[in-house]
């Protein structure tokens, strides 16, 4: 895996945004090419637009914050990470404004995903912003936060409990190509009462 440039409960149901009990949707988009999709006649097999050349792509959104859904424990690719009981109901990961909220005291343990908005070829960079308030613990502890395209895994970083605030933002070398439809992932346990927000993930093609 190339490395990353830092800057800076049954099937669960879909999250849920705080003070609602609206579903969040699972989006589903078809790969694409630039300016949006085309028709089987104007793109050949091996890619091309019209055969005249490669089709440019734009960057985009990856994922949005009310589509993630819990991965349950037969398909989790971190399975030796997981805890016995997992508890982590609405109080514990939420939408708010926009973003992702993750209470760790409320939620032991975080495996979620959501079809892809976008397609994924292997060296395009990957955007990956979040943040977190100081991560506190009884005891001296360590965080893990990850990030998976499907079952490979893309980027992962261990944190230090106790230790301060901070906001992530770090460029990733996809390591895999993930078609648009197909599972984004992410990972977050960690012992304590800490809140880390997930801001957003792009993919942008070299």
């Amino acid at each position: 895996m190339k490395a990353a440039r830092e800057r800076g409960p049954l099937p669960s149901p879909p999250l849920l945004r705080r003070g609602a009990l609206a579903l969040a949707a699972l989006l589903t988009t078809p790969a694409c090419t630039a300016g949006g999709s085309t028709t089987a006649a104007a793109t050949s097999t091996d890619g091309t637009a019209g055969g005249s050349g490669t089709s440019p792509r734009e960057p985009a959104q990856l994922v949005t914050a009310d589509a993630w859904v819990q991965v349950e424990a037969a398909a989790d690719p971190f399975a030796d990470h997981r805890p016995e009981t997992v508890e982590c109901g609405l109080g514990g990961i939420f939408v708010e404004e926009g973003e992702l909220d993750i209470d760790t005291n409320l939620c032991n343990y975080a495996m979620i995903e959501q079809p892809g908005l976008a397609e994924v070829r292997t060296g395009d960079t990957l955007t990956l912003s979040m943040r977190h308030f100081d991560l506190t613990a009884p005891e001296p502890a360590t965080a893990h936060v990850a990030l998976l395209l499907g079952d490979t895994l893309a980027w992962e970083r261990a944190l230090l409990i106790p230790g301060p605030a901070e906001v992530i933002s770090v460029d990733i070398d996809a390591p895999t190509d993930l078609p648009a439809g197909e599972p984004v992932r992410f990972h977050l346990h960690n012992h304590g009462q800490n809140t880390w927000i997930l801001t957003g993930i792009t993919v942008t093609p070299p």
